[in-house]
């Protein structure tokens, strides 16, 4: 890791202070006024200094960040957040040296300090010892399971074999290290994407289980990307949902919350209901003016053309039409044949393809059942 990205490491650490530390009053108004900071109580000044030195770092002004965690040093010397702040203003001014000292001070008045340990942490990943790095990483995680800094520690420690060696061996020894790493809320698409094949490719050695993955697997597959959700699914998971091209085409587990399969699209004047209970099928009627999305599915295929059948009943056989797109579904056009006589379809050169059914304005009710798709010229 570079002396720049350590820099940026610990900025994003002073970051989260900064937003902790906006919740007191007295931060507030000497943050916006500072010329009134002489008539603050010392006990509170110090308060202030702590959020002058971020918000510097947040502006990389390293020589008034240095002063004010100075400052809020002398003030309280056993409080942590002092040599932390300062530790950062010193990789920010490009010294290395006294930084890690900093941080090391910090970590040493509270194990727990999460600035200072995300900070020592990276740098041990970059000296190449996994194992110390480890520790900190794991304080961290103990101290502070949702900090940003997470992220970036867990994408350096996948940077080298053997810090993917000793994450894979922690994932599978500490809850505290897998909760954080399977979290996918509000996770960016790309880091998913890599847990997830980080995950698939170790199975063997970390064996989390299906309930474990299962947040992660339907993340993928919210997003479209069925191949790496089934890839992750089928590694943890004993029974995993099967490899066709189309998840459930007989409709038996629609509306049953299954990680993969039928998405229903209904609004006030579509609607969508399930019939029979032996042989299920799909009814549905469109009372709008213009062709509307009903049903949909993410899909994994190879390039090429595939035909697209189903068993359809109703008014109108050529009522209903099938899409195949990358992220969301796109109203087809005319030309291509229908649903119910074999529509031909390309697959885009995509990672999150979807599956769309379309139904026709005016066709009255029409029951939909046995979706399938064939490649088209390609072998077996």
């Amino acid at each position: 890791m570079s002396g720049r990205r350590a820099s940026w490491l610990v900025t994003v650490g002073a970051a989260i202070f900064a937003v902790v530390a906006f919740f007191s009053g007295f931060d507030r108004i000497t943050a916006h006024q500072p010329n009134d900071e002489r008539l603050i109580p010392g006990p509170f000044r110090v308060d202030a200094d702590r959020v002058a030195a971020s918000l510097y770092l947040l502006e990389r002004d390293a020589g008034r960040a240095q002063v004010a965690a100075s400052r809020a040093i002398l003030a309280d010397p056993l409080d942590a957040r002092g040599p932390a702040f300062l530790g950062a203003a010193a990789y920010r001014a490009g010294l290395p040296e006294l930084g890690e000292r900093a941080m090391q001070t910090a970590s040493r008045l509270s194990p727990r300090e999460p600035l200072s340990r995300a900070a020592l942490a990276a740098h041990a990943i970059e000296r190449g010892e996994v194992r110390e790095a480890a520790l900190h990483f794991d304080a961290l995680l103990r101290a502070q399971p949702a900090a940003r800094e997470l992220d970036v520690l867990f994408s350096m420690m996948e940077a080298s074999e053997d810090g993917r060696a000793e994450l894979a061996r922690r994932l599978a020894d500490e809850t505290v290290w897998s909760d954080a790493y399977l979290r996918a809320e509000g996770q960016r698409q790309a880091i998913l994407r890599e847990r997830a094949r980080f995950l698939t490719a170790r199975a063997d050695r970390i064996g989390l289980g299906c309930t474990r993955v299962e947040p992660l697997v339907r993340a993928l597959a919210d997003r479209n990307l069925r191949a790496d959700a089934q890839a992750l699914q089928a590694a943890h998971c004993t029974n995993p949902d099967s490899n066709q091209l189309l998840i459930d085409p007989g409709f038996e587990r629609l509306g049953k919350d299954a990680l993969f399969g039928w998405r229903r699209h209904r609004s006030g004047d579509v609607r969508i209901m399930t019939a029979g209970v032996d042989n299920q099928r799909v009814e549905l009627s469109n009372r709008t003016s213009v062709t509307r999305l009903v049903l949909s599915q993410p899909v994994a295929l190879a390039g090429g053309e595939y035909r697209a059948f189903a068993s359809v009943s109703g008014e109108s056989s050529d009522a209903l039409l099938a899409s195949l797109d990358c992220g969301d579904p796109i109203r087809p056009g005319q030309g291509g044949g229908a649903l119910g006589r074999g529509q031909l379809l390309r697959a885009p050169d995509c990672d999150n393809q979807v599956f769309g059914i379309w139904l026709r304005p005016g066709a009255g009710s029409v029951a939909i059942d046995n979706v399938r798709l064939e490649a088209v010229g390609q072998p077996d």
